[in-house]
């Protein structure tokens, strides 16, 4: 049987708000890179090529990246926590693989996946909720796919019964003291949000939610005692 770990990859999120993030590149895929880190929250973003898109050029001019006019070096890493090499000079991303590794940086390198540190899945975003998907580097295309697959059916409700959850949870964690009634709780919680189509507005009371499922858990529980 293959090892469910043979594809050599450890899933994280990371959090990449007010950390150095630098992409050596201007292109598209750069472009591509460069949204992805946005939309995760990076506000610290050097991009450094001598010519860039439209839309990155745009970025750059309402202030919401750095854009360097000009070519890459290595000196360019030395503020760095994470970096990306999308260059359309496959010399120059080997460097920058070379480079990042001896310094220990997180590195992605977009023509050549195998010589970096981590690869970009794709992902779908619903609030709080985040789903990624990856090929680990086999067939971009095919993962890009799936996403689109699964965008369909992950709705906005998951992020929206996300919000309540971590509302709850709050509230379970500063009034239930029995520490495993309240993982039954919250298992149940999440059952819940899975299967209950919640209203857009109103209906919802976070207090009323978890007295109805304290009475929920302690009515299994009275069950399996006199069943």
């Amino acid at each position: 049987m293959e090892s469910s770990a043979s594809n050599g990859y450890y899933p994280v999120a990371l959090r990449v708000a007010g950390r150095r993030c630098v992409i050596a590149g201007g292109g598209r895929v750069a472009e591509r890179k460069l949204n992805g880190l946005l939309e995760a929250g990076a506000d610290d973003v050097v991009l450094i090529s001598p010519d860039v898109t439209e839309a990155i050029r745009r970025l750059a001019e309402e202030g919401r990246i750095r854009w360097e006019r000009r070519t890459f070096i290595v000196s360019d890493l030395s503020d760095a926590w994470l970096v990306v090499a999308a260059t359309s000079d496959r010399t120059l991303n080997g460097l920058i693989a070379e480079e990042a590794d001896r310094h220990r940086l997180l590195a992605n390198i977009a023509d050549d996946y195998e010589r970096g540190s981590y690869i970009t899945p794709s992902v779908i975003r619903r609030g709080r909720l985040l789903v990624s998907v990856t090929a680990t580097g086999a067939s971009p295309a095919f993962a890009r796919a799936l996403k689109d697959d699964l965008e369909a059916k992950v709705g906005d409700r998951y992020g929206m019964a996300l919000d309540r959850l971590d509302e709850l949870r709050k509230l379970a964690q500063t009034t239930l003291q029995d520490s495993q009634m309240r993982l039954w709780v919250l298992r149940l919680a999440a059952e819940e949000a899975l299967s209950k189509e919640w209203p857009e507005s109103g209906g919802y009371d976070a207090s009323a939610w978890l007295k109805h499922l304290v009475e929920r858990v302690k009515g299994g529980l009275h069950n399996e005692q006199h069943g």
